[in-house]
């Protein structure tokens, strides 16, 4: 009967640790003071709840760290990028004889926990997809690409009467345009490059991904983003 009952709690705290439903990837994990930072991958703007979720099931599978901070990272991001990765949102465990002000948040083994939105939330990302200004009226847009860093919407459009011409608008967070652009487009080695600024900066846009180029360095991405997110 006792051998049972062990058994039973065995598989009970399998269970509570058991991976979550939301699909999760991690990318990348670097050693931290008594810790671990890890950059794990989600398919898109998920909730809150649904990432501590997956913080606890990372913890639990890293108990041996007393600090464990989890960077989540939208798909689009390369660590090519001289820009780096733009982080989507981040929660961190903290060794518990140091409790920070900002560890709010319990998960479900009540580990406490801080948990912040580095970028848009999935409602403000549906918002800002939503943006359609009534000047661009007529022109078939290509794709819609939210920057988390700098904090806009970039919205590609052709003109199908008008030689095929391409605009790029930058809108802020309340729809307010920010940036026009009516870009050169250039075919260099095979790739078409959609030339912006009159230093050179250019984007690509190939399966999804926008790709911004600088000036200060043609040949290395210095972010990317991808459509609709």
């Amino acid at each position: 009967m006792k051998r049972s009952f062990y058994l039973f709690i065995a598989i009970a705290l399998v269970a509570c640790h058991s991976k979550p439903k939301t699909p999760f990837q991690i990318l990348k994990s670097v050693k931290i003071k008594d810790g671990a930072k890890l950059n794990v991958q989600v398919n898109s703007r998920i909730g809150k709840q649904e990432m501590v979720d997956i913080a606890a099931y990372l913890k639990s599978d890293s108990s041996q760290y007393n600090n464990l901070q989890i960077d989540y990272i939208l798909p689009g991001n390369s660590y090519q990028n001289k820009a780096g990765i733009t982080v989507y949102a981040t929660a961190a465990y903290h060794d518990k004889a140091a409790i920070a002000p900002a560890d709010t948040v319990k998960d479900n083994d009540n580990n406490l926990l801080s948990f912040e939105f580095v970028g848009f939330t999935a409602a403000k990302a549906k918002e800002l997809l939503a943006f359609d200004p009534k000047d661009m009226a007529g022109k078939h847009i290509i794709g819609k690409f939210i920057d988390d860093n700098t904090k806009t919407i970039s919205i590609i459009y052709e003109d199908k009467h008008a030689d095929n011409q391409l605009y790029i608008l930058e809108l802020d967070t309340v729809g307010k345009v920010v940036s026009a652009i009516q870009p050169m487009e250039v075919t260099s080695k095979g790739i078409k490059k959609m030339v912006v600024s009159q230093q050179g900066d250019y984007m690509v846009l190939k399966d999804s991904i926008l790709t911004l180029y600088s000036s200060a360095d043609y040949d290395r991405p210095f972010r990317s983003i991808k459509q609709g997110l």
